[in-house]
């Protein structure tokens, strides 16, 4: 049994979208829409309506993906000293 806060078992043959989704640390609705807008692989395998990855895909992936201010998502606007986050100029 998995322990509560722990990731899912990276030595699995096969991820489920509550795998991926509890990897990446999001929703599994927020892992059906990255699939659904083509932002991350295709399933390996689909089983019924089980769609399935590698885990060894979904972590190569994942560590390729853009990082905030790394040329993918905006990084967090800047505040001068104040913390009020208006530019004194």
């Amino acid at each position: 049994m998995m322990s509560v806060g722990a990731g899912p078992d990276t030595t699995a043959e096969w991820w489920t979208t509550s795998d991926v989704a509890a990897y990446l640390g999001v929703k599994v609705a927020t892992v059906s829409n990255y699939r659904k807008r083509s932002q991350m692989p295709e399933p390996d395998a689909t089983v019924g309506r089980t769609h399935m990855w590698r885990p060894s895909r979904i972590v190569s992936w994942h560590e390729s993906r853009p990082r905030p201010g790394v040329g993918g998502r905006p990084s967090p606007v800047n505040t001068d000293e104040s913390g009020s986050g208006v530019s004194s100029r």
